[in-house]
């Protein structure tokens, strides 16, 4: 059978908060007369989490099991050869959906063949703006997030303070915490890649994508909530960890040529400094705490 949605889910030592996804998703009243499956990808987790989705008789959700864990991008991958929905969702397990009009979606995806990835204005869970979409990376972009920490949620109250919607509007790149794409434009570009354990995977499918002129736009008419950080361990944060998260997106800059060698070096140095502050900041509120 051939679904309108494949949702796919990875999970690692998640299994609450992924559990809450999947219930948010055959919550959600605008998919009751809409056709889905949900793909749950676990990553060879050691909480039971397999046991868990199993014994749980979850609406419409199979378990696919990973013996190890080779990271976000191939997992997606595993889910989505596994999947017959003619539109891909792919959701972070850290998110909720209930509220997402999936049915005005559908249509807007299907209305445009050059929407290549589709995704909505990205909420925290005290319904203040996450994101709605990115620039593609550009020295100028760069040095504004990491020097002037544009993407932090004490920035982001300022810039998204008088937020009007927009209905839908092209972006450089989305969030792959929610990403509404073709089953066929996924395979086109071959999905996510499997090089990147974990971030910066999405700022790279975009850009694959848009060299096929399959762009990346934001409806923000609907919403979802992402629960940030929750499906990641944030804690022992170390100025080493940080510089090696960023890793991926200097392979991602480099692979696709989308900054020449130099500019990689400052965005390289401009992160640092950002990742020292950071530490810094930590350390300082450890010492008067």
């Amino acid at each position: 059978m051939e679904f309108t949605f494949s949702f796919i889910i990875v999970n690692y030592n998640t299994k609450l908060i992924t559990a809450d996804c999947i219930n948010s998703i055959n919550n959600n009243p605008t998919l009751k007369e809409l056709t889905y499956e949900i793909i749950i990808v676990d990553n060879n987790s050691t909480d039971y989490s397999v046991k868990f989705f199993q014994e749980g008789a979850f609406k419409n959700t199979r378990v696919i099991i990973n013996k190890i864990n080779d990271g976000f991008g191939k997992a997606n991958n595993i889910g989505v050869s596994y999947s017959t929905g003619e539109f891909v969702v792919l959701l972070n397990s850290d998110t909720l959906v209930q509220e997402t009009d999936f049915s005005l979606l559908v249509d807007t995806i299907k209305k445009d063949k050059e929407i290549g990835v589709l995704s909505v204005k990205i909420l925290n869970e005290d319904k203040t703006i996450q994101s709605v979409g990115f620039e593609f990376p550009s020295l100028q972009n760069e040095l504004r997030l990491n020097l002037l920490f544009w993407n932090f949620n004490f920035v982001k109250k300022i810039r998204f303070k008088n937020y009007k919607n927009k209905n839908l509007f092209r972006v450089g790149w989305v969030s792959g915490c929610f990403m509404v794409i073709r089953q066929e434009d996924y395979r086109l570009v071959g999905g996510f890649d499997e090089k990147i354990f974990m971030y910066a995977e999405d700022v790279d499918l975009c850009y694959r994508l848009s060299k096929y002129d399959k762009y990346s736009f934001t409806l923000d008419e609907t919403s979802i909530y992402h629960l940030h950080g929750k499906s990641g361990n944030k804690k022992n944060i170390t100025l080493r960890k940080i510089l090696e998260n960023k890793r991926n997106l200097y392979y991602v800059l480099k692979k696709n040529e989308i900054l020449p060698k130099w500019k990689i070096d400052v965005v390289k140095f401009s992160f640092f400094i950002h990742a020292l502050v950071l530490v810094t900041i930590k350390k300082l509120r450890k010492i008067t705490t």
